[in-house]
């Protein structure tokens, strides 16, 4: 007799204990937020599990008693909204009532854990699962879509809606993206503006030598030559007139720049040449060497090329430091287009 109340005793405390655990489950079951159908169990006892890869079914559940139902769908990079409804819901969850009532229809509702749950429709059930992964703001994104496409009876107006969210986030990335790619294009310029700077920098440097061991090894036969031509030309009429030209300030034409340059090549070979190799002249600062080579005074140089005398010794400054280096200036550049 005392193992029979026993016994008894034992079995209520357990079914008390199970009672109480659901009863438990069922006060801390929180049905807010986003659920996934994931399977519907018909009454035959056949089911149809959902095809993730196509349409996805889900409803969220807001804490105002709301709820909306909705289709995704991805197409790409987005995803296709189809709205279903917007209604409210009643979830009654006690040792003696435990019903589900969305948008007045009521139900049965089973909570198999915190993240499966179940209703039966009729002649099916439906087995959803709870959508970890969708955020917040996705969440209110689905729910302004829902009700800015339902009349004021809560029919749905339009099918297809395209997620906001996926097209700005596939726009900052582009944007991104596209910033990268200019960035990158912009580090390429640059370096390969430096390595153009460092491979000039080299050549100027090598044609200064270059030009320096020329001067430094020239023959006394050829520098008499070159000295005696020199004199014949500063001696000539072309020269007489030309400086006439000069002392008048008078422009020269095109023409006469170029005849003039001839000239100068003609009585120190190769001048153009070295000179150019060494930076890449305007048509002013090569013309204000040329007048240079003819020993014209920085007034008269500024006269002829329609320059400011301050401007002339501006441009005189300046080429010294881009040729031949900061350490030096105008007098100096002088002496080194003399020296040609």
């Amino acid at each position: 007799m005392k193992r029979h109340i026993i016994l008894c005793l034992t079995l209520f405390f357990a079914l008390f204990s199970s009672a109480h655990q659901k009863l438990l489950a069922a006060a801390q079951f929180d049905i807010t937020g986003a659920w996934v159908l994931v399977k519907i169990t018909y009454a035959d006892g056949t089911e149809q599990k959902m095809n993730m890869n196509e349409y996805t079914r889900v409803k969220i559940f807001f804490s105002d008693s709301t709820y909306c139902s909705i289709q995704l769908k991805r197409n790409g990079s987005d995803t296709l909204i189809i709205p279903h409804e917007l209604a409210r819901y009643t979830l009654r969850l006690s040792p003696t009532d435990t019903t589900y009532i969305e948008n007045n229809r009521v139900t049965e509702f089973q909570i198999l854990n915190d993240s499966t749950m179940t209703t039966v429709w009729n002649d099916y059930v439906e087995t959803m699962q709870r959508a970890t992964t969708m955020t917040e703001s996705r969440k209110q994104e689905i729910l302004n879509i829902v009700r800015n496409h339902q009349n004021e009876h809560g029919e749905v107006l339009k099918e297809y809606v395209l997620s906001t969210t996926e097209r700005q986030l596939k726009n900052t990335i582009s944007a991104y993206q596209n910033l990268f790619v200019i960035g990158l294009f912009i580090v390429l310029l640059i370096i390969i503006y430096v390595i153009h700077i460092v491979r000039r920098k080299r050549e100027v440097e090598q044609n200064l030598l270059a030009i320096k061991e020329e001067l430094e090894s020239r023959p006394a036969v050829l520098a008499t030559a070159m000295k005696k031509a020199e004199e014949d030309f500063f001696r000539s009429d072309y020269y007489n007139t030309l400086r006439q030209h000069i002392e008048a300030g008078d422009n020269l034409t095109d023409d006469e720049w170029q005849e003039l340059e001839r000239q100068v090549n003609t009585t120190f070979a190769g001048f153009s040449r070295k000179l150019r190799s060494l930076y890449n002249f305007s048509a002013t600062e090569f013309r204000v060497c040329l007048l240079l080579k003819l020993r014209a005074s920085n007034k008269d140089i500024a006269a002829v090329v329609n320059r400011a005398p301050e401007s002339v010794s501006s441009i005189r400054n300046r080429l010294h430091k881009k040729v031949l280096g900061p350490d030096g200036g105008a007098k100096e550049w002088d002496e080194f287009i003399s020296s040609l």
